[in-house]
C-alpha cells in the first residue's frame, strides 16, 4: 500500500486551481477578443454592402473574413475551458502516481544455449541472383 504525504496532495490541488484559473482567464481574454473581433467583421462588411459591392458572388470572401478574424478566438477560448476543466483533474492523476516504480521480471532471461539459436548460412553465388532475373555483369 502507498502512503501519500497529505502536503502533497494539498499542493497539488492548489496548483491545480491556480492553473485552472489561469486558463480560465485566458478564455475570457480570448472571448472578449472574439466578440470584438465579430463586431469589426460584421461592420467591415456592412460598410461594403453599402458601397455597393454585391453578396453575390463575394459569399466565399465574406465567409473567410469571418473564419479568419474571429472563429479562431471562439475555438482557443474552448480550448483553454477544457483545459481549466482538465488541469486539476490530470494534476490530481500526476499526484496519485507512485512515487517510485520498479521494474521486475517473473522469469530471468533465458540463455541462448545450443545449436538452435545459430544455423551456419550457406553462402549464395553472388551472380546466381541476377541470372535468374535476366541480368548479367559484363566482363571486361
Amino acid at each position: 500500500m502507498i502512503e501519500m504525504d497529505s502536503n502533497s496532495i494539498t499542493k497539488s490541488s492548489k496548483k491545480g486551481t491556480i492553473l485552472s484559473a489561469a486558463f480560465y482567464a485566458l478564455a475570457a481574454v480570448l472571448l472578449i477578443t472574439a466578440f470584438v473581433s465579430l463586431v469589426a467583421c460584421h461592420q467591415n462588411i456592412s460598410r461594403q454592402l453599402e458601397q455597393g459591392v454585391p453578396v453575390q458572388g463575394n459569399e466565399l470572401a465574406i465567409v473567410n473574413l469571418y473564419l479568419t478574424s474571429c472563429v479562431q478566438y471562439f475555438a482557443f477560448a474552448a480550448a483553454m475551458v477544457f483545459c481549466g476543466k482538465a488541469a486539476p483533474k490530470v494534476l490530481a492523476l500526476k499526484s496519485e502516481a507512485p512515487v517510485q516504480v520498479t521494474p521486475y521480471m517473473l522469469n530471468a532471461p533465458a540463455e541462448a544455449t545450443g545449436p538452435d539459436y545459430a544455423e551456419e548460412v550457406e553462402p549464395e553465388d553472388e551472380d546466381m541472383d541476377f541470372e535468374a532475373w535476366g541480368f548479367r555483369e559484363k566482363e571486361e
